[in-house]
């Protein structure tokens, strides 16, 4: 008998900003909702040499510019054949360093049901958003809070996993 671990999975980060109503979007895209506070989050967490990889849906990727990415970007499409899950498992096969998931909240909803978010970055910009709404019951389900911060007022939230 080996007492030998298994290596270490790279980690499922989140990151996603909120308006102040829980929508993720305000005429299209999260850039509206975004506050000078939350960019500078934002880039800390993605330029962070933690990150290996970012992934997005293909909404996401079509309403936001993704074509500077800093990590190698994968694109989460329906049309693929992949569900979300085997996606982040081809992920991990590809890169070292924890993954990071900038959305949309429909791909988050879906790694949040299948208990493949670890660490979860949720910015709550003052400004109401106008659709695409977060699920915060499902997120309190699956998550815990550990941090919560507030900056010239937007608020900073960090849930994380108790264990794997």
């Amino acid at each position: 008998m080996s007492s030998e671990r298994p290596p270490a999975q790279s980690p499922l980060l989140a990151s996603l900003v909120v308006g102040s109503n829980g929508a993720t979007s305000l005429h299209g895209n999260s850039r509206e909702l975004r506050t000078p506070e939350d960019r500078e989050r934002f880039l800390a967490l993605r330029n962070s040499n933690r990150v290996g990889a970012i992934v997005v849906g293909s909404a996401t990727v079509d309403a936001e510019p993704y074509q500077k990415a800093p990590h190698p970007l994968y694109i989460y499409r329906r049309s693929s054949g992949l569900t979300p899950k085997e996606l982040i498992e081809k992920v991990r096969r590809e890169i070292s360093g924890a993954i990071l998931c900038e959305g949309g909240i429909t791909l988050i909803h879906h790694l949040l049901r299948e208990d493949l978010i670890d660490e979860f970055h949720l910015t709550l910009a003052p400004i109401p958003g106008d659709n695409h709404y977060v699920d915060r019951a499902l997120l309190a389900s699956k998550l815990s809070l550990s941090e919560s911060e507030l900056k010239a007022g937007t608020t900073f939230e960090k849930y994380e996993r108790a264990s794997r």
